[in-house]
């Protein structure tokens, strides 16, 4: 395990990392809808755009695992919690939308909206977690 940096510490280097990759997420994303038509462009430059859009996103996950790796146990505690709560909340979202699927009742969604999905539950989460602490 990580040697505990500290919170400020922590935090600065996972912001450090964050922001760069959301500015190449959007970039790429941007790019590849402005430039790629889906109907006349070739398999291979799709797929390697979709593998460059999520590329950054990786980097996001890994930075927030390296942020609980390098907090105190407290922090370190709420973090997982909230990550773990969010991904519950998530995996709920699934299996509901996927039997609504099934069953007709709604039309496909589409399977990338899950992971902003999945980003929500989580600061829901941690933001609860937050709410009457005093320490």
């Amino acid at each position: 395990m990580t040697q505990s940096k500290g919170f400020r510490t922590a935090s600065r280097r996972y912001l450090l990392v964050f922001w760069p990759m959301m500015a190449l997420y959007l970039i790429t994303l941007f790019a590849g809808v402005y430039f790629v038509d889906e109907e006349t462009s070739p398999l291979h430059l799709r797929a390697g755009l979709a593998v460059a859009v999520a590329l950054p996103l990786f980097g996001v996950l890994w930075a927030m695992l390296r942020q609980v790796r390098e907090t105190d146990e407290y922090t370190r505690l709420r973090q997982l919690g909230a990550l773990a709560e969010g991904g519950a909340i998530t995996t709920g979202a699934i299996f509901l939308v996927g039997f609504l699927e099934i069953f007709d009742v709604i039309g496909d969604v589409p399977l990338f909206l899950f992971g902003p999905f999945f980003f929500f539950a989580f600061g829901l989460a941690h933001c609860r977690h937050g709410l009457g602490k005093t320490v």
